[in-house]
């Protein structure tokens, strides 16, 4: 199998969309694959977001409380627009499409954030959520693009990740009372963040190690060294742990207490299967069982 191989070609340093204008050149060679796209793996990649996005959507599309522009949905749009905003910034290497890439990162966390805050509240208190979430997203957003300074973004980006996983775990606690269900739940929100941990693992050699990186793969060859692009299978493990979050927040909001079958139905791997024969989530356990 290993006969099947071709070198890298010499990066031309740029392709259609011009020289790289952005802040972040990963690790990936530009324009050596196709000279319409910069970071081809990289690109490709985004898809993960997208194809589970869809999925999200297909699902909520004909729930009674759902449809395509529902709270529901909300989240899986978040998702797809990391993935279509990735894209772009990852195929042109472009100083807006890396703004529009960071800014995606808040629509699909600040959705989710919203749905876990305003559900089963007043409209008065959900107006008052989305003013406060709006009220700090927008402002650090146009900060961002207005100084080129990353570093208030990612504090909060990470301070709503960390809200969303500590409430996620409290409506397990609140909603759940059968301790095997319970069980099963916290062990999807915690698949679902060693997945984004794993990812962030891999993001992290591939920036720092980036040139024993680059031997390794041109010492392979192509296409061998596809899968050795590390910051793709950021994009892929982040998106299983990003759509393991939002389903396993949508499987909360809208479970039905006496409900044993099928409550996996319409959702995709590994929650379609980590969620099969989770049983009565609001039965207590039976003592001696």
């Amino acid at each position: 199998m290993m006969s099947f191989r071709w070198p890298y070609s010499e990066s031309p340093g740029s392709g259609y969309w011009g020289v790289p204008s952005s802040n972040h050149n990963f690790c990936e060679e530009d324009y050596v694959i196709t000279h319409y796209i910069a970071e081809f793996v990289n690109t490709l990649t985004n898809l993960t977001y997208v194809i589970y996005g869809i999925h999200g959507l297909r699902r909520v599309r004909p729930q009674k409380e759902g449809g395509l522009f529902s709270t529901l949905a909300f989240p899986y749009w978040g998702l797809i627009s990391v993935g279509v905003l990735s894209a772009w910034f990852h195929a042109t290497l472009n100083y807006h499409s890396q703004m529009g890439d960071d800014l995606s990162m808040f629509v699909a966390v600040g959705a989710l954030l919203h749905q876990l805050l305003t559900w089963n509240k007043t409209s008065q208190q959900r107006l008052f959520i989305t003013f406060i979430i709006l009220g700090t997203v927008i402002p650090v957003s146009i900060y961002h693009c207005w100084t080129n300074e990353i570093i208030v973004h990612e504090i909060v980006f990470a301070i709503m990740v960390v809200l969303v996983g500590r409430k996620i775990r409290q409506l397990i606690r609140e909603r759940v009372k059968n301790a095997g269900a319970k069980a099963r739940l916290v062990s999807i929100a915690n698949w679902g963040l060693g997945s984004g941990l794993f990812g962030y693992f891999l993001w992290n050699i591939d920036y720092h190690f980036c040139s024993h990186v680059s031997r390794f793969r041109h010492a392979l060859g192509l296409p061998w060294a596809f899968i050795f692009e590390l910051h793709g299978w950021w994009h892929i493990f982040t998106g299983i742990g990003a759509y393991m979050g939002m389903a396993l927040v949508e499987y909360l909001v809208t479970l039905q207490e006496g409900k044993t079958d099928g409550v996996e139905q319409g959702f995709v791997w590994p929650v379609r299967s980590m969620l099969k024969n989770v049983g009565d989530v609001g039965a207590e356990a039976k003592k001696g069982q």
